[in-house]
């Protein structure tokens, strides 16, 4: 629900501020006095597009900000959720702005949001009707939904869109894998060459770096064995102190250094330092001796090692560079071969997933369809009852339901199951059904919106309506009734209405009359709610043309009063 209204700058207002009710809200005033630009305002706040010709002049921009009231509305709340925005105890600000130079913005709750994210939050929250913007009702697609509503199929419309998004994704999921057996059956020759030829090398992690030391090793037995061996025997025990043995010349120094801590104990620390020296040495001395015995030379052997690195460069030049890389080559490979030869099994298992799912889904939308046809003929009649009391006695609004269906004639499935609907109008006897949309008439227009909303809401599927032109082309009887209806619309859902006609604006709960005047040389309008005496005076303008003159003035007291009992009586 509206709940406050805030223009500045836009068109001839340049500066209104409106408090909105629950019930029925009135906007009259003489014609050109600018009523239907609060419709106009409302329509840019709610995320229609406006140009820089709404902008008054002299004004640099023009700024509308509204104040709602979500908490009847399930799916507004459930939009702010997703998004990570929060109201207020139910209460949601929203601003709109246009800036002469042609930047425009937009804020919900303080947050920046584009204009198509503004217009989807706001229609969870109104319905325009009127001489331009009729909306969802000349949508086609909007009638579906319309016609659900009537018949509380959301249940059964949820279950339906849960099987048919999970048949969707089954077959998404097919879909894709289809794609990648198509790929992989390419390139099949080419991946069991890769696994087998890299799996027949029976390679092992790290293995080119061992055999390359290996190759060292025997490639240059000789020198190796050479320096070994001079080495351990340096390093050996048992050898002459002629033969320059570096061992026996340390233990002597050791023997020495001995004596020489029995008077200064202050040298016990070198000594133990030598002597842990002289163990690793000669444990050394041994370790070098044993790997000495170990050498053998053995050209078969590096015959076979030149050749196994031989091939692992080759492997690794065609699928590494490293070695890891060439065996992380041979799995990806042989698992693409193992996925392609089960694919088939897989693929018929897949299949036969997805039939399962589609049958489902499309029983799902039989029955749906199946109950859509009986509450058509039942929603056709109650708006063409509304309707003959609305001026249009012998209207047929009868609605069109048949399958979706291809270009070639076969049955489509759609998010909202295998049907379309389409509202058609035969204003009157002799005429063909036509679209929505061939209405001529703007007034004809918004009582068929009218008849629709009234018959809708006993459903309590609905939140603001606004009205604008909703009395043209008629008066007398039909007028009492279109204001009767209006009244009883509104008493399930906020409506807010431009009218030209009396009888409908005495049915008001809220009363402001627009009017235009001229101060300080510009043009403005103005916007003032009415009240008592003031109201009878609007009243009997709309009656007669003179708000002073003694019979109208009686005639809209009277209209007010009978008004005001038939409410009493009805609540």
């Amino acid at each position: 629900m509206l709940e406050r209204l805030s223009v500045r700058d836009f068109a001839l207002i340049d500066e209104a501020e409106v408090e909105f009710s629950s019930g029925l809200v009135i906007f009259t005033g003489e014609t050109g006095a600018g009523k239907s630009l609060i419709v106009g305002a409302i329509g840019f706040l709610f995320g229609d597009r406006g140009d820089t010709s709404i902008i008054r002049e002299g004004a640099e921009e023009c700024l509308v900000s509204g104040i709602v009231d979500i908490r009847a509305i399930e799916p507004a709340q459930k939009w702010l959720a997703e998004r990570d925005l929060s109201d207020e105890d139910g209460i949601v600000v929203l601003r709109r702005g246009l800036r002469r130079q042609g930047r425009a913005y937009a804020y919900i709750q303080n947050r920046a949001v584009s204009r198509s994210d503004l217009a989807e939050f706001c229609s969870f929250l109104a319905d325009i009707h009127g001489q331009h913007e009729h909306q969802g009702l000349l949508n086609r697609n909007s009638h579906l939904g319309i016609l659900d509503g009537f018949g509380e199929l959301d249940s059964e419309r949820e279950s339906y869109r849960s099987l048919y998004e999970e048949w969707v994704q089954k077959l998404k999921e097919y879909r894709q894998k289809v794609a990648q057996a198509e790929g992989r059956e390419r390139e099949k020759d080419i991946l069991e060459f890769t696994a087998s030829e890299i799996r027949t090398a029976k390679l092992r992690p790290n293995e080119d770096e061992e055999l390359e030391a290996e190759e060292r090793r025997l490639s240059q037995y000789e020198k190796l064995f050479s320096a070994i061996n001079t080495a351990a025997e340096n390093l050996g025990p048992g050898l002459t102190e002629s033969m320059g043995n570096g061992i026996a010349a340390l233990r002597r120094a050791a023997a020495a250094l001995g004596q020489a801590t029995e008077i200064d104990e202050n040298l016990k620390e070198y000594l133990q330092r030598l002597q842990t020296s002289l163990i690793d040495i000669e444990d050394i001395g041994e370790s070098l001796s044993i790997y000495r015995e170990g050498l053998r030379f053995d050209p078969r052997r590096l015959e076979a090692i030149e050749s196994r690195l031989a091939e692992i460069k080759r492997l690794k030049k065609k699928y590494g560079p490293r070695l890891e890389d060439v065996m992380a080559r041979g799995d990806s490979a042989l698992a693409a071969v193992q996925a392609f030869e089960s694919w088939d099994e897989n693929k018929k298992a897949l299949e036969a997933e997805i039939a399962k799912c589609q049958k489902r889904a499309l029983a799902q939308a039989e029955l749906l369809s199946t109950k859509r046809s009986k509450i058509s003929s039942v929603f056709s009649y109650k708006v063409e009852s509304v309707l003959s009391k609305l001026g249009m006695p012998r209207a047929k609004l009868p609605l069109a339901l048949k399958p979706l269906q291809s270009a070639s004639g076969k049955l489509v499935l759609s998010p909202s199951g295998k049907d379309e609907v389409e509202m058609l109008i035969a204003p009157n006897p002799g005429e063909s059904s036509k679209p929505l949309s061939s209405i001529a008439s703007g007034g004809e227009l918004s009582r068929v919106a009218l008849a629709i909303k009234a018959v809708l809401s006993a459903k309590g599927s609905l939140s603001t309506l606004i009205f604008d032109e909703i009395d043209a082309g008629i008066g007398g009887e039909v007028a009492v009734a279109v204001g009767s209806y209006l009244r009883n619309v509104s008493q399930f859902c906020q409506v807010l209405c431009v009218t030209h006609l009396a009888s409908i604006a005495v049915k008001a709960d809220l009363h402001y009359r627009v009017d235009k005047v001229l101060e300080s040389g510009r043009t403005v309008t103005r916007v003032e709610k009415l009240e008592g005496r003031a109201r009878e005076e609007e009243i009997a303008r709309m009656l007669a043309g003179d708000k002073e003159a003694k019979t109208s003035l009686a005639h809209a007291s009277e209209l007010l009063k009978k008004a005001s009992e038939m409410e009493n009586h009805n609540v």
